[in-house]
């Protein structure tokens, strides 16, 4: 995800659901001198948690449905990467709909929107739903290769306006 979602050459990197920080310290090594990151977690246990085990990184307990009143709130840039870790096919369409919306608007130029989907269930009509509802956001929705010592075997959506 981080090298799809190129992050060595990005100023302002916002994560969205970083969980347990398993995706964070990647994005946080590979960060260019000077570039901003913001990590944005609902769990207030997970917040506290990837707070705890980065302690250098700006972690914002909130929703991602207000996305665009965080960015402004914390004074943070317009993205140029946006690395979401979002479970997509769990949420409703509606919810997909707001967030994605707030993706979308908050990114910055041609700035990348990267996701991963889990390889087979993304065939599931929820997962056809999610690649759907990327279509209707970003004009350019591509696929990266199936990584299969992930487990479950696992692809990355790279995503642009």
């Amino acid at each position: 995800m981080v090298e799809a979602s190129e992050i060595s050459s990005a100023n302002n990197v916002l994560e969205l659901g970083p969980g347990n920080g398993a995706v964070t310290g990647p994005i946080l090594a590979s960060l260019q001198p000077g570039a901003k990151f913001l990590a944005i977690e609902k769990s207030p246990s997970l917040a506290s948690k990837v707070s705890r085990r980065y302690p250098s990184a700006r972690i914002l307990e909130g929703c991602a449905t207000t996305l665009g009143q965080h960015l402004r709130d914390e004074d943070f840039p317009a993205p140029d990467a946006i690395v979401s870790g979002l479970p997509w096919a769990s949420f409703p369409e509606s919810l997909q709909d707001s967030i994605l919306s707030e993706v979308a608007a908050s990114l910055h130029g041609t700035a990348t929107f990267t996701s991963f989907a889990y390889f087979g269930p993304h065939w599931l009509p929820a997962g056809r739903r999610f690649r759907k509802r990327l279509n209707s956001f970003f004009s350019s929705v591509k696929k990266t290769r199936v990584i299969l010592n992930n487990l479950p075997p696992a692809f990355v959506y790279v995503c642009r306006k």
